[in-house]
């Protein structure tokens, strides 16, 4: 096939860009064309602080980077060009990119189209996200989400179109290095902190264990979004946690991801929603397992005495309780998840399979 992928790669930062580079890679793999289309300026600075741009990062073969959130006419340029294709392909993050992707639909209107649904809904929500998410979503041919709970939640917003599974796969390529010595345990909390992620929740489980005389040490490694260095500094003094919490803010090139992971003997995801981590398959595949709490697709991914061990809930105590049987059980959850990953050629093939099925039917917006 011959497929367009309008979406965020390398040197864009952050999972998304990250996946969507290893599924064009695993199409490509595959024997498909694909193009490459991505975004030079994606967001404006007030929808998205962080960093927008990985001086490290090397970008994927051929893509080209023409898209600009501020240059609409450059949106319906780039898709004219690509509409004899036979599959378009671009992810769903967020609501604030839905007049991108109208005019993408339209500008390639004849070509089915799939669409890889991170977030059915957005982590802060705002009144009309669900009529724009419908309003893109609806018009597609096939859907394809990372977990059974989000295809559940994008399901209830869109109920005629098509819905494909497929496990989010490890998106930086990692080593499984073996354990480091202990104690003390050494703890990792990866990736942008924001609020829903549940930081403050992991200090205060952290605290628990440490008032059991449990030695243990917390890794904050990641941009932070919600509140400053300083804030988080003094969360964790006034925890009593300052001899055993490191805050390295700031995002985390790719070259340094490795050496992380093996400093390290397990990874922290006590997030308060989720539809699914892309840090689950990176710690899998780096033989770490992840403690998790039991929401949305993170009790999909991982799964308790496999891959890592998950909280009975969304409280400090049960996420403390929780790493306590991941350190009960180290090396055996640590061999048992780097068996684990998922692959990225099985989502390029359910991919295939969608467009084979669109092939059958007649179109969404036909």
């Amino acid at each position: 096939m011959r497929i367009l992928y309008i979406g965020p790669v390398p040197p864009r930062p952050g999972g998304i860009s990250h996946s969507g580079a290893a599924l064009c890679a695993a199409l490509r793999r595959g024997g498909h064309d694909v193009d490459i289309v991505s975004w030079s300026a994606q967001y404006p600075h007030f929808l998205y602080p962080g960093s927008q741009h990985d001086p490290d990062a090397t970008a994927p073969p051929g893509a080209r980077f023409p898209l600009r959130w501020w240059a609409p006419w450059g949106w319906w340029t780039e898709a004219r060009r690509a509409r004899d294709v036979d599959l378009v392909v671009f992810p769903w993050v967020s609501p604030a990119q839905a007049p991108a992707y109208w005019t993408i639909l339209a500008a390639t209107r004849r070509v089915p189209h799939l669409a890889v649904v991170h977030n059915p809904h957005p982590h802060e929500a705002r009144r009309f996200d669900d009529a724009a998410a419908r309003s893109v979503l609806g018009r597609v041919d096939a859907l394809l989400t990372h977990s059974d709970a989000a295809a559940a939640a994008v399901s209830a917003l869109v109920r005629d179109v098509p819905v494909v599974v497929a496990p989010i796969a490890p998106t930086i390529v990692l080593q499984a290095h073996p354990l480091p010595p202990r104690p003390p345990v050494r703890a990792l909390f990866f990736g942008m902190v924001r609020a829903y992620k549940g930081l403050d929740l992991a200090l205060d489980a952290l605290a628990i264990l440490r008032d059991r005389g449990v030695e243990i040490e917390l890794t904050v490694a990641g941009e932070l979004w919600d509140e400053s260095a300083a804030e988080w500094r003094t969360r964790v003094d006034g925890a009593g946690l300052g001899d055993a919490v490191e805050l390295r803010a700031g995002y985390v090139p790719d070259a340094d991801v490795d050496a992380l992971f093996a400093a390290h003997h397990l990874v922290l995801a006590p997030y308060r929603t989720a539809t699914q981590s892309a840090v689950v398959p990176v710690a899998s595949a780096a033989g770490r397992p992840t403690v998790a709490t039991p929401v949305g697709g993170l009790a999909e991914q991982v799964v308790d005495g496999v891959n890592g061990t998950v909280a009975a809930s969304v409280t400090a105590a049960a996420f403390a309780d929780a790493i306590a049987r991941a350190i009960d059980d180290l090396g055996g959850l640590a061999a048992r998840a780097a068996s684990t990953a998922p692959d990225w050629d099985e989502v390029a093939r359910r991919v295939e399979s969608a467009a084979r099925a669109m092939r059958q039917r007649p179109s969404a917006r036909s």
